[in-house]
């Protein structure tokens, strides 16, 4: 028999084809390895381009040409043992039992392969070598037991096989010596793993790889899985350990034999999937989802996002910011297919060039948008043409979009796949292009609907500041040298016309932004006045609506009047001034994290010092107690600075303690986000901003010891409230948690007092940054002249990068007011205490007042980099392993 091998590099995948039907036999063995079959064809068979798969491949094409068997073919682990292997999740570790005078005996094992169909296959040909008819069971488990897996291979219980196909000698338990020295003296001369496939069939029950071949669940659970851990191995980002986890999860779900557990566990696992799918990269999303589908349909749940925002990258550029639908497969998101990749199409998704006029309605929503993206498909062979399919569209398209989640308001822009930004145009004028012939085909396979329209209008700044500056260049640099007149005159052109482009792009967004405003801003409810006393109406406030209508006042680019927002509270029912003033706080929070967390660049800076200074809407306070009281909150712009500085929009673990609304927390990554406030207002309007965690704890008492020393990132800008607790009480705390600080215990102290308690929560090499009253400077000694004792404390048992003064012109648009604070920069905490506390000798530097952002911004960046002391430190870690 013929058998080819084929590397498929644009699916990354290992591929036999066979040029007679196979022996069911084989089918069955290549079904239990993980390969699957082509549709319909059973003699063309796939799998991941995975050094097991690619090893076997090659092997048994070998011995189906020589007409070997291919049973005694062996197969390897992928990789060879290590800790290293063990810490990127490369293992799996295997429960084995043996069966002796009715006992069972149970070990465990490790063997370095991360398919687990591969490593059950390896791990049942061991155990029946080794141990013959004395095997019973085995279970592989799933891959994240890594202190288990180091054990084992600490004490050499690794399944492995040396060049000859032999397994590598392991160093059994007592009880089971015996049974291998039965074994051998039972085994004939012939020594090779040949295996007998009514023993195989047999033992298959007992694996747990496929435990029944009637049990439907169990098979689809391993399709999911297979599916998954290809996205794995394939992807090109990084950080794995979300899908990592859900593999895990799902593995567990399919060593369950009980099947309500099972029913329970996959349950519990949809619901993590619909927690974590934001925080999926939208490399894979779609992948993910579509892996998982299968799992949603068998446990009858329901996944409400029909489609999600990601970026298309293409061969030359990429567009940004758009929405594609969420079932469909990566190669069809882009628009329209290529005829050279038809083929391979036809091989993978053979179901859309089966579709009929007569079976066009029964395509799902995804199924329908991708044969849309075929290019020329009557030249297809599909029994299905253009006119028919742009007819379909036409009758059912507005329904079909709102399936996907896609906005069919006609005014809505849409992003065209081609141009980019450049070319943005309303769903109407698409649809009234009399240019084209099939207006709907157009649509769908060449324009993908805006996702963030704040977002869009960003990049659209960007872009005209690049064309902008490029434009200067030919008119002006070394351009004028470079070209003729001629190709200066065309290359200006056609730069001019990319910015005349874009500026019409701009002005459809915010057309579309303006007329929401005003349907929201002008919609009135008419209430009968005689109805009203029979039946009256309790308002509600629902301050969601009221955020909603505050952002689409700032996406007028104008400050909002006091008019208009007491207007919007009236409309929205806002019972009192209190929650208006802090609904008006959270809108600029809500509006300020959206529209500024992307930009890395100095545009951003603008743009924050731009919203705080012209757009963002002045609170109006009662008395001077309220506006004394709000003082101390940091502006936008600086939260957002020390956000970057501590790259919270990755962080795995942010604390607190002091939230208030939340604008120390404006650029932090909401799921990883613990934010405590004893305001219950304030927790309310927490809650909008979709935090991990809310808690009320006493910022005055320390918090459970569950939470000790576990926060990545601490940040903490105390408010101006009084403790309830009396002196006695804070020197038993100080005592017990805070190094016997009995300065502290002064009411002076108070805001000092809350900054310690919540330090104790940052872990040992974990980053904070502390907000405190006042400025350094020194005295004629060349001493810290003020809060002394609070830095020396703090430099006793920390690592302070940097303190930073802050002039109250960038604290506060009132110039009249003078406000003075200190930004404390801390990498860790020290192993043992000792005192560096800052001189004028030796940091003269902390004397500067910072009155400027961009300055801001210039010293966070130098405090990126780690320090001479930082540096020392890791090389001395560095040589201490290396010497053990």
């Amino acid at each position: 028999m013929n058998v080819q091998v084929i590397h498929n590099k644009a699916k990354n995948g290992i591929e036999i084809i066979f040029s007679n039907p196979i022996d069911k036999e084989l089918i069955t063995f290549l079904q239990k390895l993980g390969f699957k079959h082509f549709f319909k064809d059973e003699t063309k068979w796939y799998a991941d381009f995975h050094f097991a798969y690619v090893s076997f491949a090659h092997h048994l094409k070998k011995a189906m040409e020589n007409e070997e068997d291919w049973k005694s073919i062996i197969i390897y682990p992928t990789y060879k043992p290590s800790f290293e292997k063990i810490d990127d999740l490369k293992f799996c570790i295997v429960d084995i039992n043996f069966k002796k005078d009715d006992k069972i005996i149970e070990d465990e094992y490790v063997i370095f392969e991360n398919y687990k169909r591969v490593a059950t296959i390896i791990a049942e040909r061991f155990a029946r070598h080794t141990f013959g008819n004395y095997f019973d069971s085995l279970t592989v488990f799933p891959r994240n037991y890594k202190e288990r897996a180091r054990t084992l291979l600490r004490v050499q219980k690794v399944i492995d096989i040396d060049e000859d196909g032999i397994f590598i000698p392991i160093k059994f338990m007592d009880s089971l010596v015996e049974l291998v020295k039965d074994v051998q003296k039972d085994k004939n001369s012939d020594s090779s793993i040949e295996i007998k496939n009514t023993i195989e069939t047999n033992q298959i029950i007992k694996t747990g790889i496929l435990d029944d071949q009637t049990d439907f669940d169990k098979l689809l659970i391993l399709e999911v899985i297979d599916k998954l851990v290809s996205i794995e191995q394939t992807t090109k980002v990084t950080d794995t350990r979300l899908i990592q986890t859900l593999i895990t999860e799902i593995e567990e779900a399919s060593t369950m034999n009980l099947e309500t557990l099972r029913q329970n566990k996959l349950k519990h696992i949809i619901r993590l999937y619909r927690e974590w799918f934001e925080d999926f990269p939208n490399c894979f999303k779609g992948s993910v989802a579509i892996a998982m589908r299968p799992l949603l349909d068998f446990t009858n749940e329901s996944f409400e996002i029909k489609s999600f925002t990601t970026d298309l990258v293409f061969t030359k550029y990429q567009v940004n910011n758009v929405l594609v639908p969420l079932y469909v497969h990566e190669c069809f998101q882009k628009g329209v297919i290529p005829l050279q990749h038809i083929p391979k199409l036809k091989i993978e998704f053979p179901q859309l060039f089966e579709v009929t006029i007569e079976t066009l309605d029964r395509l799902f929503e995804y199924e329908l948008f991708e044969i849309s993206q075929l290019k020329k498909i009557d030249n297809l062979g599909i029994n299905i043409n253009c006119r028919e399919l742009n007819r379909h569209w036409q009758i059912n398209g507005f329904d079909i979009l709102k399936n996907i989640s896609y906005p069919v308001d006609l005014q809505y822009p849409y992003v065209s796949l081609i141009k980019g930004y450049v070319s943005v145009k309303t769903l109407q004028q698409i649809l009234d292009n009399k240019k084209q012939k099939y207006r709907w085909l157009y649509l769908i396979q060449n324009f993908r609907p805006m996702a963030d329209l704040s977002k869009g209008t960003d990049i659209i700044d960007r872009q005209l500041q690049k064309f902008s500056e490029k434009l200067i260049d030919l008119k002006t640099g070394q351009s004028l040298r470079d070209y003729s007149y001629t190709e200066l005159i065309k290359k200006r052109k056609h730069v001019q016309e990319q910015i005349d482009a874009l500026f019409v792009s701009k002005k459809c967004i915010e057309a579309y932004i303006e007329s929401i405003l005003a349907k929201q801003l002008e919609e009135t409810d008419f209430i009968d006045t005689d109805e009203m006393i029979v039946t009256p109406k309790i308002p509600k406030f629902h301050f969601d609506s009221f955020v909603a209508g505050m952002s689409l006042l700032y996406y007028k680019h104008k400050k909002p009047t006091l008019l208009q927002v007491e207007s919007l509270g009236k409309q929205k029912e806002v019972p009192n001034d209190e929650i208006l003033g802090e609904a008006i706080e959270l809108s600029a929070i809500d509006f300020f994290r959206s529209r500024y967390l992307y930009d890395e660049n100095y545009v951003w800076i603008d743009g924050m010092r731009h919203f705080w200074g012209n757009l963002q809407f002045d609170r109006s306070f009662t008395n001077d107690k309220q506006r004394f009281e709000h003082s101390h909150i940091l502006p936008l712009p600086i939260a957002m600075m020390i956000a970057r500085y501590l790259q919270m929009e990755t962080a795995t673990s942010i604390f607190n303690p002091t939230a208030g609304s939340g604008n120390l927390l404006v650029g932090a990554k909401a799921s990883a986000t613990h934010a405590n406030e004893i305001s219950q207002l304030k927790r309310k309007f927490l809650d909008f901003l979709r935090f991990k965690t809310i808690t009320d704890y006493n910022p005055f008492e320390p918090t459970p010891k569950a939470m000790h020393k576990s926060f990545d990132v601490v940040v903490c800008n105390p408010p101006f409230i009084k403790s309830t607790k009396t002196k006695n009480e804070k020197l038993d705390t100080i005592e017990e948690y805070l190094g016997k600080a009995y300065f502290l215990a002064s009411h002076l102290r108070e805001q000092a007092f809350v900054i310690a308690l919540a330090l104790l929560n940052l872990k040992d090499n974990g980053n904070a940054v502390i907000v405190l009253n006042g400025h350094i400077c020194f005295d004629q000694e060349g001493k810290i002249k003020y809060y002394r004792d609070v830095l020396n404390w703090l430099c006793r048992f920390y690592h302070i990068r940097d303190i930073i003064n802050l002039d109250s012109s960038i604290l506060t648009k009132n110039t009249s007011q003078k406000k003075e604070k200190m930004v404390v920069l801390i990498n860790g905490r020290k192993e043992k205490p000792s005192y560096e506390t800052p001189t004028k000798e030796n940091q003269p530097h902390l004397a500067d007042v910072i009155g400027s952002l961009y300055d801001l911004w210039e010293r966070f960046k130098r405090n990126r980099i780690p320090s001479i002391d930082v540096i020392i430190k890791q090389l001395q870690i560095a040589v201490k392993q290396h010497e053990v």
